[in-house]
């Protein structure tokens, strides 16, 4: 019989993929949770039976959640409430992009039940010290995009990037916002490029809507997308990627999952042969230089030959050894 910890952390899944991949088809999501169709609609009705409902729209070919359950908060002190405010900011530095964009929605909802003089004050706590600070973004920003996203709206962005010394006109059609790596994002069709890309929120000093309404490209998938991601760059192939750690740094690597593809196998040497198939091979490469000389990278030879001019490089900052 099924575990209700099993079941519960399969519906989950599920109201994350609805809400956050909504152009998944129900083939896709049938093979990315491993269940048969017959599952999946025993699931559906169980989410409507605790208020969470969806169906598929079939001019647009992609799913709308047509009921999501309100429950009243109840029994929240003042301290309490402004607990969970701040708790926002931490939670998107767990790297979750799910869990902390759902998070910001309820924030706002925690805001919304304050009494006015606080509420005010709190919005404004909130705007300045969880948008602002935590995420170097602006309030409007981030709601023009959200509306944009819902209503399949292109838009035009003032895109301020860290090179150039004025922003840049981007033409995008959003297709979804979300946290990684400490920051908010917006990922959907740049026409300039003719490619999918993701924008960072504080860089946007500006938007505009167009007319243009947008259809999402067929073959787009977020959740793969990122499932590729070792950190925040997205794609459809993947390299591999082997890194060596030293005896020292081993039992560090091996308690914790980095990545779904992770493989790891301990040499006769004590070392650990770590090895992952990911979209920017350079993030890996990036993460094994925090743990300094107990990391090398092996594979694949372009990034090892990367890795070691990075570190001449870090030698000649530092000095000569002696």
């Amino acid at each position: 019989m099924e575990s209700r910890l099993k079941k519960s952390h399969r519906l989950i899944r599920l109201i994350s993929d609805i809400k956050s991949a909504p152009y998944l088809t129900v083939a896709q999501l049938l093979a990315s949770h491993g269940i048969s169709r017959a599952q999946f609609y025993k699931d559906k009705t169980a989410l409507a039976e605790l208020g969470f409902e969806f169906t598929w729209d079939r001019p647009h070919r992609r799913f709308r959640v047509t009921r999501d359950a309100y429950f009243p908060i109840e029994n929240l002190s003042l301290s309490e409430r402004l607990s969970l405010l701040m708790a926002v900011r931490q939670l998107s530095a767990t790297g979750d992009y799910i869990l902390s964009f759902e998070a910001l929605n309820a924030a706002r909802k925690l805001i919304a039940d304050l009494p006015k003089p606080m509420r005010e004050t709190a919005a404004s706590l909130f705007e300045d010290l969880v948008l602002r600070k935590g995420f170097g973004c602006r309030k409007e920003i981030l709601e023009k995009l959200s509306n944009a996203v819902s209503e399949n709206r292109r838009v035009i962005l003032a895109y301020q990037k860290p090179s150039a010394k004025q922003p840049q006109r981007e033409e995008v059609d959003p297709y979804h916002l979300f946290f990684q790596d400490r920051s908010l994002y917006v990922e959907g069709y740049a026409c300039r490029q003719k490619d999918i890309r993701m924008f960072r929120l504080n860089r946007i000093q500006d938007i505009a809507f167009t007319p243009i309404q947008f259809t999402v490209q067929e073959d787009y998938n977020f959740g793969q997308r990122y499932r590729n991601a070792f950190s925040v760059f997205a794609g459809k192939t993947t390299e591999k990627v082997v890194v060596r750690f030293s005896p020292h740094i081993r039992p560090y690597i091996e308690e914790s999952l980095w990545h779904h593809s992770q493989t790891t196998t301990r040499q006769d040497d004590g070392t650990l042969r770590f090895e992952v198939h990911v979209s920017e091979p350079r993030e890996v490469m990036w993460w094994a230089f925090r743990w300094g000389a107990g990391a090398e990278v092996l594979e694949p030879a372009w990034l090892r030959e990367e890795a070691k001019g990075e570190v001449g490089k870090m030698a000649g900052i530092y000095g000569a050894i002696r």
